[in-house]
């Protein structure tokens, strides 16, 4: 399994308010990706998050990746960094 890692930043309670419109616009999305496992979507609540989405392929994890950098955010959202982990274990 590979898993995609984004870190995004912005204002804490736009991000913290956010989470109706993840779990109705962007979790149905990521769910219908090629080869998605799992995924969670996390606020640090002081206006950091991190996401990471599981996929089964690697193929799988670098479209997604390129989907994630891509996205269209909100105006309180800017996108730290994007990266692939290949999962070494999972329980």
């Amino acid at each position: 399994m590979f898993a995609v890692v984004v870190r995004e930043a912005g204002d804490a309670a736009q991000i913290d308010g956010s989470g109706g419109m993840v779990s109705a616009n962007v979790a149905p999305r990521v769910r219908e990706a090629p080869g998605f496992v799992s995924a969670l979507w996390m606020s640090d609540g002081a206006g950091r998050t991190l996401n990471i989405l599981v996929f089964a392929s690697e193929e799988a994890a670098r479209d997604a990746l390129e989907a994630a950098r891509t996205a269209p955010r909100p105006p309180f959202m800017r996108v730290e960094s994007a990266d692939v982990f290949s999962v070494l274990a999972s329980a």
